[in-house]
């Protein structure tokens, strides 16, 4: 890593005589005079300005020269309208994710059939799988959103960390105090509930229950080993789990899958194969990936079923000319790209055929 220009570390010390450790950690001037400030209110929330606060807050100021994130000393992550501790251990909530989750939330609640092609039988709740679930904030954000539309939603999260199953639960219960989420304690079954589950193991009985879903979503690892060393960043590879970044599984019968793409492939067959869900919903890592993704999710489909696959860019919202709502080419077939940024997200929705007597097959919505 580069070393920084003098000059830049004299004036951060003009600023502040803090403020070049916090540069040191964020490597952009704007950057570190934000991140100061929310250092000095995270250390003055409940003190005064003391000898003490001031070592605590120059405390804080050297971890972040070492580049430990700026959520990890705060302790705390917006996502949406919530607030999601963070702790070393588990992936830290990022923009993406929440972007995602915001748009799928809000076709949910204008409507399902003329935003995710199915109907939504409103004598049974709409049931929702968040598959490498983490801290947990995809799942709350999902509850926060939608229940008041879906007041019988559930929600499973599963995560094979145990740390990040504890955190999520650790959330749950911060924001339900908070007043984020409006959950009673007495509610049966409960509307969230987050497991430790490998998603490449054999399901139990009551896994397999829970896989019976609507909407499978899903931000697993995505990066590849020499991605990992190459493409992120010194606070990334330092302090955040590898666990959450990089596959490290091996699976029989997935020959010709890159390492990295090797969740897709296992998402893809248990949406497909086990959940038969509606719906699923996949982070990728960019537009390569995502094409590669996308390709995956139109192969072998099976002969009940039709799949239409579409791309979410970072803000599937957002239109701009040639960068918004598009379609690319993939494997032969036309795939609808939505929004602007980066791809990001890869959207499978799936109908069943409802068999006539004639032997004429329509796709059931």
């Amino acid at each position: 890593m580069p070393r920084l220009p003098h000059s830049l570390l004299l004036k951060a010390y003009n600023i502040s005589p803090l403020l070049p450790l916090v540069l040191q950690g964020t490597r952009s001037l704007p950057s570190a005079v934000n991140e100061l400030r929310w250092l000095r209110e995270h250390v003055l929330r409940t003190n005064k300005l003391t000898p003490t606060t001031q070592k605590e807050l120059l405390r804080l100021c050297k971890r972040r020269s070492y580049g430990e994130p700026l959520q990890y000393l705060l302790g705390s992550q917006p996502f949406g309208e919530l607030d999601i501790k963070c702790r070393p251990g588990v992936l830290i909530a990022r923009p993406e994710p929440e972007a995602y989750t915001t748009y799928l939330a809000k076709l949910l609640n204008k409507g399902l059939k003329g935003n995710l092609g199915f109907e939504f039988n409103e004598e049974k709740p709409l049931r929702i799988l968040d598959l490498c679930s983490g801290t947990g904030c995809i799942s709350l954000l999902l509850h926060s959103l939608l229940v008041k539309k879906f007041p019988g939603l559930q929600i499973h999260g599963w995560d094979i960390s145990p740390n990040a199953v504890s955190l999520a639960v650790e959330n749950l219960s911060r924001n339900i105090s908070k007043g984020h989420l409006k959950i009673q304690s007495s509610q049966r079954p409960a509307p969230i509930q987050f497991d430790q589950v490998d998603i490449f193991s054999r399901f139990n009985r009551g896994q397999k229950k829970q896989l019976q879903c609507d909407i499978i979503i899903c931000n697993p690892p995505y990066i590849s080993q020499k991605g990992f060393m190459q493409d992120t960043s010194r606070s990334v590879q330092r302090w955040e789990p590898r666990l959450a970044l990089v596959p490290e599984v091996k699976v029989e019968g997935y020959d010709g899958v890159k390492a990295e793409d090797v969740f897709y492939r296992r998402l893809i067959d248990i949406h497909r194969r086990l959940a038969r869900s509606k719906v699923l919903i996949m982070e990728v890592g960019g537009d390569a990936q995502a094409l590669r993704v996308a390709e995956m999710a139109l192969e072998n489909g099976l002969p009940s079923r039709r799949d239409t696959v579409e791309i979410w860019r970072d803000w599937p919202e957002l239109r701009n000319g040639l960068e918004g709502n598009g379609r690319v080419l993939v494997g032969g077939s036309v795939v609808a790209v939505k929004g602007m940024g980066n791809m990001r997200a890869v959207v499978v929705k799936s109908f069943d055929y409802v068999w006539s007597k004639a032997g004429a097959g329509q796709a059931s919505r």
